[in-house]
This record gives C-alpha cells, sequence and structure tokens, in this order.
C-alpha cells in the first residue's frame, strides 16, 4: 500500500516526488518489515528488573543467593550490585583498580567477568583485568582473593565465568589458556583439565560454566559452539551443539535451574536454550530487543528462587527477567 503510493506520486506529471523523499519513504517501509521480522513473540512476558534510575554499565555476570537476591557484576563500572528478588538495589561495592575489593574487567566492548554464589552465600567475582578471583561475604566485605597472569597451575591469562558446586569446590573458565581450573573454597588449587581444539575435553575459547546437582560440569565454548559436560573431576562425558534450524550461534552464559534444567545464552541468535543434562533441547526463548533493529546482546544468565529467567543485556545496559515461569509453558 505504501509503495504503491509512493510509486503513483512518482508517475504524475503535476508535482514531482524528490528521489530524496521517494528513498525515504523505501527506508521506512524496510525499517517497519525489519522490525515485524525481529519482533519477539515472547516479548510481553519480560521485563526490565533493575529500578530505572540503576545506572548499569556494560552488565555481564548474574547470580542468585539462598534467599534470591541478585548479584550482577557491572564491566564498565568495575562493580558488583545487589539487589533484592524485585529489582530494588541493596548494596554496591568494587571500583577500577588493584586493591582488594577493586577490580579491573573493562578491556574492550567484549569484556565479560562472571560471578557465582556457593551455599553459605559467598560471592565470587573474575577480575580479569587483575588475573585473579576475589571472594566476598554476602554484604561485599572482602574475605581472600587467589590467581595471577600466566598459564601454570592458579594463574589465569583472561578468566571468564566462574561457578561453584555443593561441594564448595570453584572453576573457572579461561578463553585463552584453554584449560578449566578447580580450586577448593580457599582458593587452593586442585586440578585442571582441556587442552587446545575441537575434540572432546578439548576447546578454543571457553566461557560460560555452570554445574548441577550432581556435581557435574557444563561449559559453553563460543568458537567450538558447543556444550561439553564433564563429571567434577573433568572426565569428559557428552557434547552437544547449540542454534536452531541448522544455524549454531553464539554460546556465552550457562545457568541451571533446581530441576537441572540447562540454560544458555546465545549472544548471535538473540535467544536462551534450554536444555535437559542429555542435551536434548526442551524449549528456545526469543529475547526482546529495543530499537528499530530490535537491538539486544544477551550474556550473563540466572535462575530466580521462582524459576524466572533473568539476563544480562549488554547493548542496552539493562537486566532482563522472564516474569512468568518459563515451565508452566511446556508440556513434558
Amino acid at each position: 500500500m505504501i509503495l504503491g503510493n509512493l510509486m503513483e506520486l512518482r508517475s504524475r506529471n503535476v508535482k514531482p516526488i524528490s528521489k530524496t523523499v521517494l528513498w525515504i519513504g523505501y527506508l521506512a517501509v524496510f525499517f517497519i518489515f525489519l522490525v515485524g521480522c525481529n519482533r519477539s513473540d515472547s516479548a510481553e512476558s519480560w521485563r526490565d528488573f533493575a529500578e530505572p534510575d540503576t545506572d548499569l554499565s556494560l552488565p555481564t555476570g548474574l547470580a542468585v543467593d539462598s534467599v534470591g537476591n541478585v548479584y550482577v557484576f557491572d564491566s564498565g563500572s568495575h562493580r558488583v550490585l545487589k539487589f533484592d528478588p524485585a529489582g530494588a538495589l541493596l548494596r554496591q561495592w568494587g571500583g577500577e583498580g588493584p586493591a582488594e575489593g577493586q577490580f579491573n574487567c573493562y578491556e574492550d566492548k567484549g569484556t565479560i567477568c562472571g560471578l557465582a554464589v556457593d551455599g553459605q552465600d559467598n560471592v565470587y567475582v573474575v577480575d580479569k583485568g587483575n588475573y585473579r578471583i576475589q571472594k566476598f561475604d554476602a554484604d561485599g566485605n572482602f574475605l581472600l582473593s587467589w590467581g595471577s597472569q600466566g598459564t601454570g597451575d592458579g594463574q589465569f591469562v583472561r578468566p571468564i565465568y566462574v561457578a561453584v558446586d555443593a561441594q564448595g569446590h570453584v572453576f573457572v573458565t579461561d578463553d585463552r589458556n584453554p584449560v578449566v581450573q578447580k580450586f577448593d573454597a580457599d582458593g587452593v588449587f586442585l586440578g585442571k583439565w582441556g587442552s587446545q581444539g575441537a575434540a572432546a575435553g578439548q576447546f578454543y575459547h571457553a566461557t560460560g560454566i555452570a554445574v548441577d546437582s550432581e556435581g557435574n560440569v557444563y561449559i559453553s565454548d563460543y568458537e567450538n559452539q558447543n556444550i561439553q559436560k564433564f563429571d567434577n573431576n573433568g572426565r569428559f562425558l557428552l557434547t552437544w551443539k547449540t542454534g536452531t534450524n541448522a544455524r549454531t550461534g553464539t554460546p556465552e552464559a550457562i545457568a541451571i535451574d533446581a530441576n537441572d534444567r540447562i540454560y544458555v545464552t546465545d549472544s548471535e541468535l538473540k535467544q536462551v536454550e534450554i536444555f535437559d543434562q542429555n542435551g536434548e533441547t526442551l524449549q528456545t526463548i526469543a529475547l526482546p530487543g529495543l530499537g528499530l533493529l530490535n537491538r539486544i546482546s544477551p550474556y550473563g544468565i540466572a535462575v530466580d528462587l521462582s524459576g524466572n529467567l533473568l539476563v544480562t543485556d549488554r547493548a542496552n545496559n539493562r537486566i532482563v527477567q522472564y516474569a512468568v515461569p518459563v515451565w508452566t509453558e511446556i508440556t513434558e
């Protein structure tokens, strides 16, 4: 209809339309079409989690504690922010620097720094630029740190994400040193596994990591575009590709819910993919973007105590929450 009117105006000799105006019309139609194609069918189920006046800058890592409080690492400001379950900001700590309780995360717009919470609600934060892991209590009081630059045991080149199992073991991925390292709760090195490559048990860029209730460790690799599953000591169990409709996408962070369902953010396909422990797809959820191009950059992910999803959107400096429990929509 719009194109027809434009062409009709163009063909009239009485009042010719300028080429500039005509191209503006064409572009308007194109953008309307583009927005319609990229609209998320589940967008009405998502909402912004944090209060409107919360100042976020490149949020990445996400975690939830035993009472439902939400922790996010804000990479652009080198801070940890703690929210209550409704999204009200409770406290924050950090700042840029090398001292205890400070962080150095922001290298570029591709920077990711993860965090995790253990069974005692202690918070473990990847301090990438300082090549260490820092541990805090739930109020942000510094407890300890470990790590240095290098490829030796207990050293890091570019640590990305961290996970903690039920026994307090801490696992760290490093996307420029293709190994996963395992520590105790005090940072004592316990072991590592992996090497560079695309075979079983190998990594090119290990990123997201999470542990299920049985102690199995799941790791995403955005270059190999897969998820690998290991036992608690690094023995390879299985692998599967991510993505949908023959598009493999780019897997990033991983979260696991109370029923051991596995959630993976895909920054390329702009969605969350949900799997069982054997890598079988349960559901794929489109993420809601902003603006004419439906822009969104999903990275960190967590599942709250009500089963709702939380995802950090780095492109729009926000945290989004899937407000209705996902599993009310699935028939198993």
